[in-house]
């Protein structure tokens, strides 16, 4: 080949190259589906960053399943856009008589180091949410399949929603909302990730509690306890997890109670020009859990002052760590 030809050929594959690195837009609140053109069911989820991969864990709420069971769903991505199904890594029969309409929530998964093991832990509970513990779940393989090991209640007290961190130097943190203390706590997980210690409590009645850590201070989100109806997310701040924690703020426009969206994650990524917060959000369906949408947007960062902005179309480039707005597109 001439030197021309190979020019010419190197010429054509750079837009190729630089195209790769910048996903499919992603649109908070349209249905989404995964590489087989499946809806993807991941309610309620946490991501897991593993070998390149990320890997998105979530309640799987197929209206085929069986209805005696709970299931949770996987999938894996490159550029957190394009995600292939990797099948249901978990599906439970009732593991302690809990009775009908038990319930499993907002399952998020921990890779250990120590032990090279993948650790499940989600919400479970009764139909009447007394119960109030986390269930631990355990694989030697990050899609699973998954085997229950136990459920407690962590440092003793009750559990609900969960929420999933791990810092920059690896620790491993399960975020957890406690009614009767009016507040929720960060607790860190203990060398093998099958319990907890307390790390830190904020007194603030709240759900849906996820951590970010980024430019030295720690962000904690969280939403009003009003059920499936959406509120005004909050946010705080602070230079440790011990605090002192800043008053809470909104993080979107109150009016706009948070876009209909609840907080489960935020996601950082850590890119070679900058670093983004994405918010990983539910658009819950009650009446149709199945068809619950996802809202994910980056998050507006400055001055310790954190915003979600309005929802629209939106792309990012995991290398770079870059994130565009794109126009919102009129509809039909």
């Amino acid at each position: 080949m001439s030197s021309w030809l190979k020019k010419t050929a190197l010429l054509l594959l750079l837009p190729l190259a630089a195209a790769s690195l910048r996903a499919a837009p992603l649109r908070p609140g349209e249905p989404w589906f995964d590489t087989h053109g499946a809806r993807i069911q991941a309610h309620g989820g946490g991501i897991t960053r593993w070998h390149g991969l990320y890997y998105w864990f979530g309640e799987d709420r197929t209206p085929t399943n069986d209805p005696d069971k709970r299931y949770v769903g996987c999938y894996s991505s490159r550029d957190l856009a394009t995600w292939k199904s990797c099948g249901q890594p978990l599906q439970l029969a009732d593991p302690e008589h809990l009775g009908p309409n038990w319930v499993l929530e907002r399952p998020k998964v921990y890779a250990n180091p120590r032990t090279h093991k993948f650790v499940l832990y989600a919400h479970l509970d009764d139909a009447h949410y007394k119960l109030a513990r986390v269930m631990v779940a355990v694989s030697d393989r990050i899609e699973g399949p998954y085997t229950y090991v136990k459920s407690f209640r962590p440092l003793d007290q009750e559990s609900r929603d969960i929420g999933q961190f791990v810092d920059d130097d690896g620790s491993a943190y399960l975020i957890f909302e406690s009614r009767p203390t009016h507040g929720f706590f960060i607790a860190k997980l203990s060398d093998d990730f099958m319990s907890v210690e307390k790390t830190a409590f904020i007194e603030a009645p709240l759900e849906g509690g996820a951590l970010a850590h980024v430019g030295g201070l720690y962000y904690v989100i969280g939403s009003h306890m009003t059920g499936w109806r959406p509120n005004p997310n909050v946010y705080t701040t602070a230079p440790t997890l011990a605090g002192p924690w800043t008053s809470f703020e909104n993080l979107a426009p109150a009016a706009a109670n948070n876009y209909d969206s609840q907080s489960t994650t935020l996601l950082t990524v850590k890119g070679a020009k900058k670093t983004a917060v994405i918010f990983l959000g539910d658009l819950w369906r009650p009446k149709a859990l199945w068809d619950s949408r996802y809202f994910w947007m980056p998050l507006t960062i400055d001055h310790a002052t954190m915003k979600l902005p309005a929802p629209q179309p939106w792309t990012l480039n995991v290398k770079t760590g870059e994130t565009t707005l794109l126009p919102v597109e009129a509809k039909p």
